[in-house]
């Protein structure tokens, strides 16, 4: 890489980084201004009531700091795409403004080796989003779906779970489940036949999910087999003692039937974790974001490439009025990418959605790039 080579890519790195904190800072400010009572009632749970209002608005302030700071991970995640195309906006208007894009034509540099430099930052901030993706993001998960009025805590709160079935037609109820101890409290379990008739129930005072034995280990679990003399109603038989419960229904997919966002938060690993055990709703969910997480780099590398000539032009351009016409463009390309890698297509498997936006995306960058008038 030629000095000049730096030069481009530390200036739009330089950009990138810039509309990045101003963008976070400003959806910060907005965010806490239209929260600011959930930051409060939530600080005064957790001081005494005699508390001083300075104390008051330092842990206020505290708990929105503490809430807003993992936010920034998923921020990233969310529009790195997008700013990329405007910190390359910036960085082609900068150098187009002190002609040093007229001395690098005139040296004989043409167009498409300035791009050089700008697609290698955005291929290296793409490979750092999958580390976002893979490293930090499923630590984070705990706090990212907290809502404003659980600021502090170290999760979600704790919630009922309905009637649930697995994948063995079992049926799981609780009065309450804690994401962060990974509990259940009051648990029922009933096993039934294929065809949906109740053979035996458990229940326990609570129940703590063993990730080695991929079961919940009961605490004081009886188990209550149901017996059907023919033409008579089910009648319990007599209780015996368990101590575990064998189900797919894990602590994280609870979460995600309560959270469908989860998905997009965890890793590579922890999802093939749960594709490996039996078909499941979530499973198509999982299944796309997979795929897409790694094809959203390609597709915006390739919407950069058909962004680029509506800004690095041989002559001096308008900023604001290329910048229209090129936010007309990009922000529906971008929006049905995001729809067919998210939302489930019928008819296409998650794999097939996910790919379709860089099929259909791949000529055409490619066709923009290479008719750029150099």
């Amino acid at each position: 890489m030629t000095r000049i080579d730096r030069h481009i890519a530390i200036r739009m790195l330089g950009n990138f980084v810039l509309l990045f904190l101003l963008l976070y800072l400003f959806a910060v400010v907005i965010d806490v201004m239209l929260n600011l009572d959930a930051f409060s009632e939530a600080a005064s749970r957790s001081l005494p009531e005699d508390a001083g209002s300075f104390r008051r608005v330092m842990a206020s302030t505290m708990l929105a700091l503490g809430y807003q700071l993992p936010q920034l991970f998923q921020f990233y995640a969310w529009l790195w795409g997008i700013l990329v195309i405007g910190a390359t906006a910036f960085t082609i208007a900068q150098m187009s403004r002190h002609r040093e894009l007229v001395a690098l034509l005139a040296s004989g540099w043409n167009l498409q080796r300035i791009t050089i430099p700008i697609l290698v930052v955005t291929g290296g901030l793409g490979c750092i989003q999958i580390l976002n993706q893979e490293l930090v993001m499923p630590h984070m998960a705990p706090l990212l779906l907290r809502t404003h009025e659980q600021a502090g805590q170290a999760g979600v709160r704790s919630f009922p779970i309905p009637i649930t079935v697995d994948s063995s037609r079992r049926l799981l109820q609780a009065s309450d489940f804690d994401p962060i101890n990974e509990r259940l409290t009051q648990p029922n379990f009933i096993e039934r036949t294929a065809n949906g008739l109740a053979v035996r129930r458990i229940r326990a005072e609570h129940a703590d999910w063993d990730e080695n034995a991929e079961a919940w280990i009961l605490h004081n679990g009886i188990a209550t087999s149901l017996e059907r003399p023919e033409g008579e109603v089910a009648r319990a038989g007599r209780p015996e003692v368990i101590e575990a419960v064998e189900t797919d229904l894990s602590p994280r997919l609870l979460l995600m039937r309560r959270h469908g966002a989860l998905a997009g938060m965890l890793s590579v690993a922890q999802i093939n974790t749960l594709l490996d055990g039996s078909e499941t709703r979530e499973s198509d969910s999982l299944r796309r974001s997979l795929w897409s997480r790694f094809v959203i780099v390609a597709v915006n590398i390739l919407i950069l490439l058909i962004a680029l000539p509506f800004f690095l032009d041989r002559y001096p351009v308008g900023l604001v009025q290329r910048s229209v016409v090129c936010a007309g463009v990009v922000l529906p390309l971008y929006i049905t990418a995001a729809a067919f890698m998210l939302v489930p297509i019928p008819g296409l498997s998650p794999m097939v959605s996910a790919f379709v936006p860089l099929v259909v995306l791949l000529p055409l960058g490619l066709a923009r790039f290479a008719w750029m008038r150099t």
